[in-house]
């Protein structure tokens, strides 16, 4: 099965990294990719978080639509993985699998982002010989796509939990689903915990040195970045952890601009092992948990693991 992964700009200094060849007016795309055998492009719109966020809802769909189209028509792609604020203009996923005229597979990757997000916690803890259930987690962003599976896996494992979010029906809905102790808050109350989880839509960096405790620990999954690698430096007690990185079992690269030799999102990682796998099926919006666990089973197949904590790609020692 042929593959796509879809996104967009992180930062003003990726349009540098491109090969000028691959810029075709809205679109950046990648020459054909040979992944052990596993064939795919990286295509990307030719836009920065900022103007798909601002930009009319209905304009950047079609962008993203016509992306799709173009992954299509013209390079044979059944299978298309939509990346960072491209999943969340388009309602997870939906919008694209609902439109006729796209025959194809719609995934967001997000299930192994968030099985990998919390592997990142977890194996943080265990690295600072911390107990989670004598410690308190804030997940900001806790309604989103992978915010709502992070908390129902995380929230029973730690002490107490603040689940934040800017939309109070949206946490009374959230409320419902997660068990443990824990409580919903409209405000961000990150200082208040020792570990944080950061996987929201913003389109810029969201914690400032205001909003982190003493020697916490911030697993950002959020693309672009929720804390800045400014902050990092400036606060040399907290420790920031890449949330959705995992090792890249092939010695051919996903050519995705500022990524660390032998790293790769793991939303991406998950539409190669889909695509693998040959399975012909959507994921998009809510995460199915038993999908993460088919995710997972995935990875130790093919390779795709966490096997080391980092830091903007920097191995956090």
């Amino acid at each position: 099965m042929k593959f796509a992964t879809i996104s967009h700009l992180l930062n003003i200094s990726n349009i540098k990294q491109i090969p000028p060849s691959w810029i075709k007016g809205d679109l950046i795309t990648s020459p054909e990719l040979d992944i052990n055998g596993t064939i795919g492009h990286v295509i990307a719109l030719n836009l920065l978080p900022k103007q798909v966020i601002e930009s009319p809802k209905d304009i950047i769909r079609k962008k993203i639509l016509d992306a799709t189209l173009y992954a299509q028509d013209e390079l044979g792609v059944e299978l298309i993985q939509l990346g960072a604020l491209t999943t969340s203009v388009t309602k997870g996923g939906k919008w694209i699998s609902d439109r006729e005229e796209y025959t194809g597979y719609v995934t967001h990757g997000d299930s192994y982002t968030a099985a990998v997000t919390c592997q990142a916690v977890i194996k943080s803890m265990n690295l600072f010989k911390q107990d989670p259930e004598k410690h308190s987690l804030a997940i900001v962003g806790a309604y989103g796509i992978i915010g709502e599976a992070v908390s129902k896996i995380l929230v029973p494992k730690f002490g107490k939990t603040i689940l934040i979010g800017r939309r109070e029906d949206k946490l009374k809905e959230l409320e419902s689903k997660v068990t443990g102790n824990f409580e919903t808050s409209m405000e961000l109350k990150t200082k208040e915990t020792d570990v944080i989880v950061t996987a929201t839509s913003h389109p810029t960096a969201l914690l400032t040195n205001e909003h982190l405790k003493n020697n916490a620990i911030i697993v950002d999954v959020s693309q672009p970045p929720n804390l800045t690698y400014d902050v990092c430096k400036t606060r040399k007690d907290i420790t920031r952890i890449d949330g959705g990185f995992v090792d890249f079992p092939f010695d051919y690269p996903i050519p995705i601009p500022g990524m660390p030799i032998g790293k790769n999102f793991a939303c991406i990682a998950e539409v190669i092992m889909q695509a693998m796998e040959n399975e012909k099926g959507n994921h998009v919006g809510t995460i199915d948990l038993n999908h993460i666990e088919k995710t997972e089973k995935w990875s130790q197949k093919y390779g795709f693991t966490l096997n080391e904590l980092t830091n903007f790609g920097i191995k956090i020692q």
